[in-house]
């Protein structure tokens, strides 16, 4: 089932449109649907990741919530300092 819609467009982009539609072989309103489809999906997915992005934010909080904040910035500033001090020890060794 289809529906119909009326919208208004720019000159510019309704001429942007027409030339993809006549280089791409198609009819006006065939492009405007896959325009949009395609609009649509990256919309949908970009949704679907920043909620799973979410979810694993949440669950890493929840983890982390038993170890005070100063604790974690420790071990973080120790690991830094760890890896800078192996890179400078290979590159003195190369």
């Amino acid at each position: 089932m289809s529906k119909t819609i009326t919208i208004t467009l720019s000159d510019s982009i309704y001429t942007t449109l027409l030339e993809h539609a006549e280089s791409s072989k198609q009819p006006l309103d065939i492009t405007i649907e896959e325009f949009i489809a395609q609009h649509l999906a990256v919309c949908l997915a970009r949704a679907c990741w920043r909620e799973r992005f979410e979810n694993i934010l949440e669950r890493v909080y929840s983890r982390t919530s038993q170890y005070p904040s100063s604790e974690i910035e420790a071990d973080i500033t120790a690991a830094a300092a760890e890896v800078k001090e192996m890179r400078h020890a290979r590159r003195r060794a190369g």
